[in-house]
C-alpha cells in the first residue's frame, strides 16, 4: 500500500485512481494503475505498507493492549513503481 505523509500540514493519505492531495494542498498523487503510482510536490514522503504484514495484524488483531505491529517504511527516491513528478 502507498501513502503520502505532507511535511508541512502532517496529513497522511492513501492513494487512488482519482488524484488525492493533503488539507494544505502542497502534497497530491494518484495511482495509475494497481502497482504504479505518481506524486508531487516538496512537502511529499512517500510510504509503504507491507501489505502481508498488515492483513495479518488485522487477522490478529489483539483484544487489548498496545495492538499488532506491522511493517511500514520510507520508499527510497528512486522507486520503480512510485515516481515523483514535477
Amino acid at each position: 500500500m502507498k501513502l503520502l505523509l505532507c511535511l508541512e500540514c502532517s496529513d497522511m493519505f492513501n492513494l487512488d485512481l482519482k488524484m488525492q492531495k493533503c488539507s494544505c494542498g502542497k502534497t497530491k498523487g494518484q495511482y495509475i494503475d494497481n502497482l504504479y503510482a505518481i506524486y508531487e510536490g516538496a512537502s511529499a514522503m512517500p510510504i509503504g505498507i507491507s501489505n502481508p504484514s498488515l492483513k495479518e495484524a488485522i487477522s490478529n488483531q489483539p483484544d487489548e493492549g498496545l495492538g499488532k505491529e506491522f511493517t511500514a517504511f520510507i520508499i527510497p527516491r528512486n522507486c520503480p513503481t512510485f515516481f515523483r513528478r514535477g
